[in-house]
């Protein structure tokens, strides 16, 4: 009788075009499952194939496999070519986690079963928090070449109104019109006795038309233009201004006079003189108002500001509230012992990448080589004259932009190593240390502290309740199976 094979579903994906193009495609992906399946007596039922970059939102094909799996009930294993091809982000790792699937990790020769012990499944879990930073700094790298076309001068995307781009879409110029009705705003704005509801009547008034579609801007249209940078030759990226290629509107005493004119005009943009730490980070859970504080008797209180009344206030002290941070924070930290052994961990997934990142540079560097070799041949056909100067030279231009690709994308890589074995160690001496940190600190550093770590702070009587951020939340889920494991020694075996 023959024996019966296990079924399973496989899930290939690529993230990038670059990915196509080194090799790593999903052909070759699909064909590396193909072979293990057969060596392992294993049948595959349906195969599932997508190419989509991380930032992009949704991965249909991996939703549709989980709905085959539903279905397909018989069907309880999962092969995947490594970590980060099945899992893109915490929410992708829950959804398979909380499954009863069997996940066979082919590149890393490792398989996670349901009844993997919580040492194994802690061991996986870290893969993926380390995974899903890598794929964060992919997305940096990305976001590299928009902030180097900012720190050169020029705007990222649709240009601000009273400018328009030239026909090489690049340079930037004052528009002839709308240019005319920034500048005039900010002159009457300056006067400070101009409030914005009547600087738009004003501007119709004059005779200045914002669009053709709408002849008078909002006031948060305006307000908006108002505040804005650019038009004294500025450029904000992520919160930095730098300074750009394109002519000022006006000048920066006008710009500076328009901000003043703000404050009083009841618009101050400073954060007020008695400043609290859980000031605008609290919202009450009954009705979902934010928190306000109050100092009385040199003791601080937080309480709802009332939803029309309708929300019993209850004044609840700053210590009380400190406390509840405190357990918060604590519970994320991880001791040495455990943080040493997912150092362990995390020095194993960097060798593991290292020969990736080796695989992906010989596929670089004999790709270099061919189009080297087809350099020289079309600089022989030129010289026999096949080719003119001007074809030969703007072929062999793209020769050079090819290789020149190829190499930077060599050392990024090697760069993307290093930097992912140095952030992984940073997280984990973070959550070493992540108490002592941050009472170390002032209330401002404090502030931005808690809104790194927690969201949805909500506060119902005098009980905290919040949600851990990425990685926190993690961090906490970590903590918990550390403590309910009996010791480290005897189960520091890798799964499979």
């Amino acid at each position: 009788m023959k024996e019966s094979k296990e079924l399973a579903v496989s899930y290939v994906r690529v993230s990038s075009k670059m990915q196509e193009k080194e090799g790593y495609s999903i052909s070759a992906q699909t064909k590396l499952l193909r072979e293990y399946a057969k060596e392992k007596n294993i049948k595959i039922v349906q195969e599932f194939a997508e190419a989509e970059t991380a930032k992009q939102s949704g991965r249909h094909k991996f939703n549709e496999m989980l709905k085959y799996l539903k279905k397909h009930k018989n069907v309880k294993t999962i092969l995947v070519e490594k970590t980060d091809r099945l899992y893109r982000n915490f929410k992708d790792y829950v959804t398979i986690d909380e499954s009863v699937y069997s996940i066979h990790f082919v590149k890393e020769g490792k398989v996670l079963l349901p009844n993997s012990n919580s040492t194994q499944k802690l061991e996986h879990g870290f893969k993926v928090l380390i995974a899903k930073n890598y794929i964060d700094n992919l997305r940096e790298e990305t976001q590299k070449g928009r902030r180097r076309k900012a720190e050169e001068g020029y705007f990222i995307g649709q240009v601000p109104y009273g400018y328009k781009k030239k026909d090489d879409k690049k340079t930037t110029i004052l528009h002839p019109e709308h240019s005319l009705y920034v500048k005039r705003a900010f002159e009457l704005y300056a006067t400070g006795n101009i409030s914005l509801s009547a600087l738009r009547l004003k501007l119709y008034e004059e005779g200045y038309r914002y669009l053709p579609s709408s002849d008078m801007a909002s006031k948060g249209q305006l307000e908006r233009m108002l505040k804005n940078e650019c038009y004294i030759g500025l450029i904000r990226y992520d919160k930095e201004l730098l300074p750009g290629k394109h002519e000022p509107m006006v000048s920066k005493f006008l710009f500076n006079k328009v901000q003043s004119a703000f404050k009083k005009d009841n618009k101050p943009d400073c954060i007020g003189k008695h400043d609290h730490l859980y000031r605008k980070l609290i919202h009450c859970a009954r009705c979902g108002k934010r928190i306000t504080s109050q100092k009385q008797k040199n003791t601080i209180y937080y309480n709802c500001t009332g939803n029309n009344g309708k929300c019993k206030p209850v004044y609840v002290r700053e210590d009380i509230i400190d406390k509840q941070v405190d357990e918060a924070i604590r519970a994320i930290m991880i001791d040495d012992e455990f943080a040493d052994y997912l150092n362990q961990l995390l020095d194993e997934n960097y060798k593991e990448l290292q020969v990736f990142t080796k695989e992906k540079a010989d596929y670089m560097d004999r790709e270099i080589t061919k189009i080297k070799t087809r350099k020289d041949k079309l600089f022989d056909a030129y010289l026999d004259g096949n080719f003119s100067k001007e074809e030969w030279a703007e072929k062999n231009l793209q020769f050079e932009l090819r290789i020149k690709e190829l190499e930077e994308q060599i050392k990024l890589n090697k760069l993307r190593d290093d930097k992912f074995i140095n952030e992984g160690k940073k997280i984990l001496e973070l959550a070493k240390d992540l108490h002592n940190s941050y009472l170390s600190q002032d209330m401002y550093e404090k502030k931005r502290m808690l809104k790194l770590i927690f969201s949805n702070l909500t506060l119902d009587g005098e009980n905290l309740h919040y949600t851990y951020k990425e990685p926190f939340c993690y961090f906490a889920k970590m903590a918990h199976s550390n403590k309910k494991l009996l010791g480290w020694d005897s189960n520091l075996q890798p799964f499979g």
